[in-house]
């Protein structure tokens, strides 16, 4: 499970970058596709705080500058794949207690939460290639299915 979890995280950075390369491209991005991406990265990084039971002082919108968020998208990838390369497959299955943005307390595995990230940003990735498609040539394909046909 540990090997599927890290292709799933190699997938998210090379969905995110195709997603981060467009909006670099773009001479005016949408504010919302920006703000989806930032949202995006946020997540994880406010995600990657509850996974380690640290404090994080980052907003789930949080406005990151497009010319950040490549940098930020690789080094989130870094943590997270440094943290599941350093489990055991039973850890998956431990449970992690956290409050999330509106104060309620929740309890959720694992392995729930990292399935939770990759469905979570393809969702937005989806919405932001909406926005962008119009502004394009060729809109970024994200699905994980094309990410395997190119070799990885």
């Amino acid at each position: 499970m540990n090997n599927y979890l890290i292709q799933l995280l190699d997938y998210e950075l090379w969905a995110n970058r195709r997603i981060i390369d467009a909006l670099e491209k773009i001479d005016n991005p949408p504010a919302r596709a920006l703000a989806l991406m930032g949202h995006i990265l946020s997540a994880q990084h406010v995600w990657y705080g509850r996974i380690m039971r640290e404090s994080v002082f980052v907003a789930i919108w949080e406005n990151i500058p497009a010319s950040w968020m490549g940098e930020t998208a690789e080094r989130q990838h870094r943590q997270l794949v440094s943290h599941v390369l350093s489990l055991e497959e039973t850890d998956l299955s431990k449970l992690i207690d956290y409050v999330n943005t509106k104060g309620v307390s929740y309890t959720d595995s694992l392995l729930s939460i990292l399935t939770h990230l990759s469905h979570h940003a393809a969702y937005h990735r989806g919405q932001i290639v909406q926005l962008i498609r119009p502004l394009v040539d060729q809109a970024p394909e994200t699905d994980f299915i094309v990410w395997t046909r190119t070799g990885k």
